[in-house]
């Protein structure tokens, strides 16, 4: 029996109507989407089934995409999750991807970002990983994009590129996202706006520029150093952005051959001010710090500049490191210590190595290093201090990893 009385009959009308009754399968879809939103859906892998059967079916039914798209949201949000299948998962991925292709609607395509949401990222989208990059991009590409969709589609952006490989990123770098990110970036700079899309856009650029010298290149090489000044003029107070920008740099001072373009009397004297900045407690004046640590690092031989003077900088950055509070708990997640590590067996830098041993505290990793720091003449007594405070820190954490204080 087909009907609205009840789920079952409104399942038996969209299994009965799909084909040759479009219009009744439509309000069929439109009575299920009520009891997802409202009330419960009793025979979810039916109903999910017959939902991905109407839209493949009916590709270019604005009606169809519409009210099916938006089912699909609320029959993969959690309350339903456990009862799917990998499979099944996959299967509504794969025609909400179709859906984006194919139906350029406004309202389809937030409904198939918002569904997108409700999946594990990037886990459950990487088997489609390239594709539903590209789809993304080009819902970014005009400037001008409906303000829900653009803010939808740039975290996804960022969920993507945060904690995948680094070919994934270099992929995709190719595909046109720093590109893409920086024409968001330019376009909310000239409305004066530093809104969630300004602050996602940056913090995908510094997910895509880690560890990934081929993006960070292409950052530098589509003006984003003059955005990230811009951004910094036009908005001095925002701190998440701040801290934003200044990761991505850090992304950028690791890679050696890229260091000379950031070692220019502007730039250096923007980074030595934003070691004072007390923005999102120590990040920013930490990340700018760690910028400069990594340039001090190339020696003296390669500061091509008068002004500031190196000496002055290193002084500042001293400063800097002896002001932070050292029980911070810092919310950082690092995917490899290595450009760190790299700055503690040294003697070109002592402030730089200095800033790297502060940098692990708190982290289990690099004990071997540390050693070495305690071990080299030419360390500093405060660096060495900060060394063992670190070997103490990660002896602790060995004898009781267990925090039961949450």
């Amino acid at each position: 029996v087909t009907g609205g009385k009840n789920e079952d009959q409104i399942l038996n009308a969209i299994e009965a109507y799909t084909e040759f009754r479009p219009e009744l399968a439509h309000r069929a879809i439109n009575q299920l989407f009520d009891i997802a939103r409202i009330q419960h859906c009793n025979q979810l892998l039916r109903a999910l089934k017959l939902v991905i059967a109407a839209l493949k079916c009916h590709k270019y039914d604005k009606s169809i995409q519409v009210t099916g798209s938006a089912a699909l949201f609320y029959l993969t949000n959690t309350e339903y999750r456990t009862d799917q299948s990998v499979k099944l998962r996959r299967q509504v991925i794969q025609v909400v991807l179709n859906g984006m292709e194919q139906y350029q609607e406004v309202t389809v395509q937030r409904n198939c970002c918002l569904t997108l949401c409700n999946f594990s990222i990037p886990e459950e989208l990487e088997f489609q990983y390239h594709r539903v990059n590209q789809l993304l991009l080009r819902i970014l590409e005009p400037t001008r994009q409906d303000e829900s969709i653009q803010r939808i589609a740039v975290h996804l952006c960022n969920a993507l590129v945060c904690q995948v490989d680094n070919d994934h990123k270099e992929a995709v770098g190719k595909m046109g996202f720093v590109k893409t990110m920086l024409n968001l970036i330019q376009k909310k700079l000239q409305d004066k706006l530093c809104d969630q899309v300004m602050e996602f856009s940056w913090s995908a650029l510094w997910n895509i520029t880690d560890e990934t010298p081929d993006n960070c290149q292409m950052f530098l090489d589509r003006s984003g150093m003059a955005l990230f000044l811009e951004c910094l003029k036009e908005f001095p107070d925002k701190q998440e952005l701040h801290r934003n920008m200044l990761g991505l740099l850090g992304n950028v001072a690791e890679v050696k051959a890229l260091r000379p373009q950031l070692m220019t009397p502007q730039f250096i004297t923007v980074f030595s001010n934003l070691l004072d900045s007390k923005a999102d407690g120590i990040e920013v004046s930490y990340n700018a710090c760690g910028v400069l640590s990594h340039i001090m690092f190339d020696g003296p031989e390669a500061w091509a500049m008068v002004e500031p003077c190196r000496d002055e900088v290193m002084d500042r950055m001293w400063d800097a490191i002896q002001s932070w509070d050292v029980s911070s708990r810092r919310n950082i997640n690092y995917r490899s210590f290595e450009p760190i590590l790299r700055l503690l067996p040294q003697s070109i830098s002592p402030v730089s190595q200095h800033w790297a041993t502060w940098a692990l505290y708190n982290l289990e990793g690099g004990m071997a290093l540390l050693q070495r720091v305690l071990e080299l003449q030419t360390s500093h007594e405060e660096t060495k201090d900060m060394a063992r405070k670190v070997m103490e820190h990660c002896g602790n954490f060995k004898e009781d990893p267990m925090d039961t204080g949450r």
